[in-house]
């Protein structure tokens, strides 16, 4: 459901999820006191007063989770990110010890793998696609080099040994970004969010109330409160997809600082 949304532009999922939907919600209203004046009275309060409670609760608790289990996706994402930059500026910097030829081809790669990674893997995540072969290709080379370097020496053979380390970890990461391009809240979860929040909506336009103003005013901030909590969401259930995304700014940094 969140990936045909994330078509739209952030501003319009937003518009639609706080103001469209109360209003939508109001009408509904509206038309429910229109047709059932006598409800208005509250004498089925008491049933319904403990029916919302419960209800309610339930839908929070639910509601809160699956923010805060979108927000963690999101935070985790990005962390992953600022560490493969981290370790592909590892690999370039503790190549020093290594031949000239061999260090100036590991630094080519580390720049070619930070160009590629922000022009054309990063487009294929946001479109939900999995990451570029190149990118792949990059780390084989990458690979090829540090194990055809000559050692002579125990410190040689120390850095060859912790240089490996640090592309395994790049490769280790690589693979723990794409893993997060697909990963958003199941459709099943999404099928309970809605129908709790239509439902525990529908309990409190129920309620009643004779003063329709004020009446009106509490649905209104309850189906409020539950469009911006689906827009948040909504636009961070896939980190690298829609309008509020993980940005390559890692590795842009890495082609500024080691660009030639």
């Amino acid at each position: 459901m969140a990936h045909i949304i994330l078509v739209l532009p952030v501003w319009l999922i937003g518009v639609l999820l706080g103001i469209v939907f109360p209003a939508a919600i109001l009408l509904i209203q509206w038309g429910i006191r229109r047709l059932w004046p006598a409800g208005a009275r509250g004498d089925h309060n008491d049933v319904v007063g403990f029916i919302i409670a419960v209800v309610g609760v339930i839908y929070a608790v639910l509601l809160a989770f699956v923010v805060i289990i979108t927000w963690e996706n999101f935070s985790g994402a990005e962390q992953v990110v600022g560490q493969e930059a981290s370790a592909l500026r590892s690999i370039y910097r503790e190549s020093i010890a290594f031949p000239p030829e061999t260090q100036a081809h590991l630094h080519e790669l580390v720049r070619e793998y930070a160009r590629t990674v922000t022009s054309d893997e990063w487009p294929a995540m946001a479109e939900g696609r999995p990451g570029d072969p190149r990118v792949g290709a990059l780390l084989d080379q990458m690979a090829a080099e540090i194990s055809h370097v000559p050692v002579t020496t125990a410190t040689q053979q120390e850095f060859v040994g912790a240089e490996a380390e640090r592309l395994s970890q790049l490769v280790s990461l690589r693979s723990q970004r794409l893993d997060y391009v697909t990963r958003g809240i199941p459709g099943v979860l999404w099928f309970a969010l809605i129908v709790g929040g239509l439902v525990t909506i529908g309990f409190a336009m129920m309620f009643g109330i004779e003063r329709a103003a004020l009446h009106s005013l509490m649905v209104g901030c309850l189906a409020a409160v539950i469009g911006v909590l689906f827009f948040v969401a909504v636009v961070i259930n896939y980190p690298f997809g829609g309008g509020v995304t993980v940005k390559a700014d890692p590795f842009e940094r890495v082609s500024t600082d080691f660009g030639r």
